[in-house]
């Protein structure tokens, strides 16, 4: 049978604490000056309801779409309208260059402010460099450009020990001696990299083996073609598995249950998805490791408004993670 209910909730994980309270940098917030007044306007300068927002992600997933949304709330605040603000991405995290012209669409139509997740870094450079040279102010959210040296500042979660002590918890709660496997985004993409090896470390000091890693692409049917072959490869010997995003999760918990194993494999998920959490409802999912994807794209659009006010932010802001598991799931459900 499952564990029973020896799941410790409300974990919140105490090293992921926000780095500074919402953008407050050197400055302060952007919203201590004239955000509020959306006709306000300094000698030179746009006033804030005649702003243009873009924002490009790396795909139209559910984490994608939040931080898309907390953009548009963090715009609505300021005063700038809906209409002025532009939210794309490529349909998938594979289109490298389909990314690139999204942000030189935008920097041709002249908005004032971008926020980008890079879904690979170097290959952006020179369209950023380009925004930059526009004046425009730039944000990274969720997945930075580090050698792009001209951003505002870079927003996110601290993607290595949020997997390491997500993985410490969810390694604790198995017991050690327990055999793991993994399934990771994207081959190359920093967030994902990171994150695996945060989850490796993590297992490995709570007495559990890492069995595999197997590239899923963040897409849920191959993580349940993953899981079938682990559960092939390795049979009953499989106690576990941990993603680095949700979209898997959900694939594996599938592979799982229609292998009739729901019972012996605990699934730890990554990101805090709708679907995922209906899944720790269930049972099927054990345990979610959730980041705060809405106050990563609202704290982006604060600012970048700031930065066009003289403020500056440190380098990096971290918006910290959760802990979703049986006993507080509903406290996460929409």
């Amino acid at each position: 049978m499952k564990k029973a209910n020896r799941w410790f909730g409300g974990f919140i994980v105490t090293a992921m604490l926000f780095s500074l309270c919402a953008c407050g940098g050197t400055g302060g917030s952007a919203a201590d000056s004239e955000a509020g007044d959306a006709g306000s306007q300094t000698a030179g300068q746009k006033a804030t309801a005649d702003l243009k927002v873009g924002v490009v992600m790396k795909s139209f997933d559910e984490f994608q779409q939040a931080v898309m949304d907390g953009a548009k709330q963090g715009a609505a605040d300021a005063g700038i309208p809906a209409e002025n603000v532009t939210c794309v991405a490529p349909n998938n995290e594979s289109e490298i260059m389909a990314q690139v012209s999204s942000v030189e669409d935008l920097v041709a139509k002249n908005v004032d402010i971008l926020l980008v997740a890079a879904n690979q870094a170097d290959t952006l450079m020179n369209s950023l460099t380009a925004a930059a040279e526009k004046n425009i102010k730039i944000v990274m959210v969720d997945t930075d450009a580090p050698d792009f040296k001209d951003k505002v500042t870079y927003i996110g979660t601290d993607n290595f020990e949020a997997a390491y002590e997500g993985a410490k918890e969810f390694g604790s709660r198995l017991g050690g001696g327990k055999n793991v496997v993994i399934l990771r985004g994207k081959l190359g993409d920093q967030n994902h990299e990171k994150r695996t090896e945060g989850l490796i470390k993590g297992l490995e000091e709570t007495g559990n083996t890492v069995l595999e890693t197997q590239d899923a692409n963040c897409e849920s049917d191959k993580a349940a073609n993953a899981m079938e072959a682990f559960m092939t490869k390795y049979g009953d010997t499989v106690d576990g598995v941990m993603v680095t995003s949700d979209s898997m999760a959900i694939g594996a918990a599938q592979a799982i249950k229609g292998a009739g194993k729901a019972d012996s494999i605990e699934v730890c998920g990554f990101d805090g998805f709708q679907a995922a959490i209906d899944l720790v409802e269930t049972g099927e999912i054990s345990m979610i490791i959730a980041q705060k994807p809405f106050e990563i794209g609202r704290q982006g659009v604060e600012c970048a408004l700031g930065a066009r006010e003289g403020k500056t932010y440190d380098a990096y802001i971290n918006t910290g993670i959760a802990i979703i598991d049986s006993t507080n799931y509903t406290e996460y459900q929409k």
